[in-house]
């Protein structure tokens, strides 16, 4: 297939019916000889762009079109394709996404828009009978994740949810130690982001236009590279504001944009930039991907005085658990960033992890000794029950500093436990992925399910959301796991969706 840069020309009767036009499932296209499967890019912002370049890398697709409503950005990705594949096919480009969800020779879509416009995406490219991968969290919403959930039931598509950490050895290796019992019962879990004092607090934010109202005409520049067209389809369903950019930042941008993360229309602050990557390991470890918490506790801290935070509580919310092995409960408590991303607490023992980093300790009892401050603390430079720990790396084997040298120490202490415990991680028997972007697309081609398809993603999404709703609304309440929503029907003043979709933008399976 060459699909030109002035895109795909689509018949009066197709762009009447840009959404919606496919209502079963259908399996992959059908390909000629030698031909690979087609893929666009949706979003171009800088994670847009790394995952361009691992889906370039890949041997089995082809990158074929750019979307987003900035022009730059679409422009520049385009060129990066040219020159990646250097041949006569150049890579179309795309102001609407509906346009390549039109094109009936795109076979997937890859998503990196802001979060609120994850879930309509998803399923609209579903409907049209094309495979996905979107990036975490999953949606903006818990009604939106259960949707994306039950259109992927329907529609039968490959779906990958970016949350690449599952395809990590460390955190693989970390799960495979706590399902296969090496610590016994996990009783608490900790999964620690978020600053508590400071402007980038855990959950997210009141919504504001400018992040100095004073200097509104200096945060106003760059309008005019998207006009109004591009800011209205740059907002979509959420209200609509003033051009900020802070808010949405034009260019070819080498920095991640923190004022929609924590905007209360666009995302759900690190409870969903950084939660969706702890608290997704948290659930892995837990063997809840099917299910989630019972009861959401409030958080005890004290209220922030930061005026970016509107009062909010940063950190300390709690969820209770069922555990599917002995049906007692397993506490996850949220804390603020520190040395571990996820920690598990057993009968026998303790698993920390983060990236580049993990510790395992034996002899510790979470019946008898609850993880408090003190252990926490304790726990940051591995001073802990010293003598009991197995096998620990706090090294330099993770980061993308090349004047960083890697000290090996990671991959030591994982060769390590992996030896010694090896009956234990076969017992485990998780999914082994090498890499996210990799295993979504041979899933295109072998249409088996992923490691993060739809419900996975969906419900480490509704952890995120949980903890940003206790926080927004400074409760707790009771929750239904199956059902996804709140226990016995009740609402008590808190939703689980958006209240007005603008323009239209209404999500429907």
């Amino acid at each position: 297939m060459n699909i030109n840069r002035r895109g795909f020309l689509l018949g009066s009767a197709a762009a009447a019916t840009l959404v919606g036009c496919s209502t079963s499932k259908v399996g992959a296209r059908a390909l000629k000889p030698g031909e690979k499967r087609n893929v666009a890019m949706i979003g171009t912002g800088i994670q847009g762009r790394f995952l361009l370049s691992e889906f370039l890398k890949q041997k089995n697709v082809r990158v074929v079109a750019i979307c987003d409503v900035d022009k730059t950005r679409r422009e520049d990705s385009a060129a990066r394709v040219d020159k990646h594949y250097k041949d006569d096919a150049k890579c179309a480009v795309y102001a609407d996404f509906r346009e390549v969800l039109a094109n009936p020779e795109i076979d997937a879509v890859c998503i990196a828009t802001p979060d609120h416009w994850h879930a309509y995406i998803s399923v609209e490219a579903m409907k049209h009978g094309k495979d996905v991968y979107c990036e975490k969290p999953l949606t903006y919403s818990i009604d939106e994740a259960k949707k994306v959930i039950a259109a992927q039931k329907k529609y039968g598509r490959v779906f990958q949810t970016g949350s690449m950490q599952r395809s990590w050895r460390v955190f693989r290796t970390a799960v495979s130690l706590v399902r296969g019992g090496v610590i016994g019962d996990v009783r608490y879990v900790d999964a620690n982001y978020g600053k508590g004092g400071q402007k980038l607090g855990g959950p997210s934010h009141p919504v504001r236009f400018f992040d100095v109202p004073e200097n509104a005409a200096k945060e106003s520049a760059g309008y005019e590279l998207l006009g109004e067209k591009g800011w209205d389809m740059w907002l979509g369903p959420a209200k609509w504001r003033p051009y900020s950019n802070q808010l949405a930042p034009v260019g070819v941008n080498k920095f991640y944009p923190m004022f929609w993360r924590f905007d209360d229309d666009i995302a759900a602050g690190y409870n969903g930039d950084w939660g969706a990557h702890h608290l997704d390991i948290a659930q892995w470890g837990i063997d809840m991907d099917d299910s989630g918490p019972y009861r959401i506790i409030r958080s005890e801290e004290p209220y922030s005085t930061d005026l970016f935070h509107g009062g909010r509580r940063q950190f300390g919310m709690k969820m209770l658990f069922k555990s599917k092995k002995d049906g007692k409960d397993i506490e996850l408590y949220h804390g603020p960033f520190g040395v571990w991303g996820t920690v598990f607490y057993g009968t026998k023992g303790i698993v920390a992890v983060n990236r580049g980093k993990i510790a395992v300790w034996v002899g510790f009892d979470a019946t008898t000794v609850r993880p408090n401050e003190d252990v926490r603390n304790a726990l940051q430079d591995v001073s802990f029950m010293k003598d009991h720990i197995v096998a620990e790396s706090v090294g330099k084997d993770y980061g993308t500093d090349a004047a960083v040298k890697k000290d090996n120490r990671l991959d030591a202490a994982l060769d390590l436990l992996e030896e010694k415990f090896s009956d234990e991680i076969k017992t485990a028997g998780l999914y082994v992925s090498p890499n996210q972007i990799q295993n979504f697309c041979e899933c295109i081609d072998s249409r088996k399910p992923t490691i993060s398809p739809a419900e996975v993603g969906g419900r480490s999404c509704t952890l995120c959301l949980l903890c940003n709703m206790s926080y927004v609304y400074d409760t707790g309440f009771d929750w239904d796991p199956l059902k996804m929503q709140l226990a016995d029907g009740e609402t008590k003043g808190i939703s689980t969706k958006r209240d007005v979709y603008r323009n239209g933008w209404e999500i429907v399976v």
